[in-house]
């Protein structure tokens, strides 16, 4: 199981800040940044990186505990299941790291900010989940 927890937790942190960079641009830059979206990416790097961090590790660890049910995941082979389970915690997980983190280091917060992290956390989780679980290779196994 801690190749799984390393995959995710990795995979939060290259993805979610990601996809938050994209609800960001559909959400439309500022002026001032419309000409700079490469420092803008980096910028919502740096912001979410950490609360991704946290969201990745929260997720493996819910992960962790579905493992023993594995099968009501994997036989037969239920996506819908696997997409549910990842959109939810994925999302659970990002909206409460990011939180947490924005009060902890006193950042002010918006309601746009913890939707955007819940957003992102659940187009990760919904997409990771199911690839962890089944694997590229049609592994129904996680051992």
């Amino acid at each position: 199981m801690t190749k799984i927890a390393i995959k995710t937790t990795l995979t939060f942190l290259i993805f979610a800040p990601l996809v938050s960079f994209v609800l960001l641009v559909i959400k439309g830059l500022p002026h001032f940044a419309i000409d700079h979206p490469i420092d803008v990416l980096v910028w919502v790097y740096q912001a979410t990186s950490l609360p991704a961090l946290v969201s990745g590790g929260l997720l493996a660890a819910v992960l962790a505990g579905v493992q023993p049910r594995i099968g009501f995941f994997t036989e037969p082979y239920d996506f819908g299941r696997c997409f549910s389970l990842g959109a939810i915690a994925g999302a659970l997980a990002e909206a409460f790291s990011t939180a947490a983190y924005r009060a902890l280091t006193h950042h002010p917060f918006s309601g746009f900010l913890i939707a955007e992290a819940m957003i992102a956390g659940a187009i990760t989780g919904a997409v990771i989940v199911p690839i962890l679980f089944h694997g590229l290779e049609g592994n129904l196994r996680l051992r």
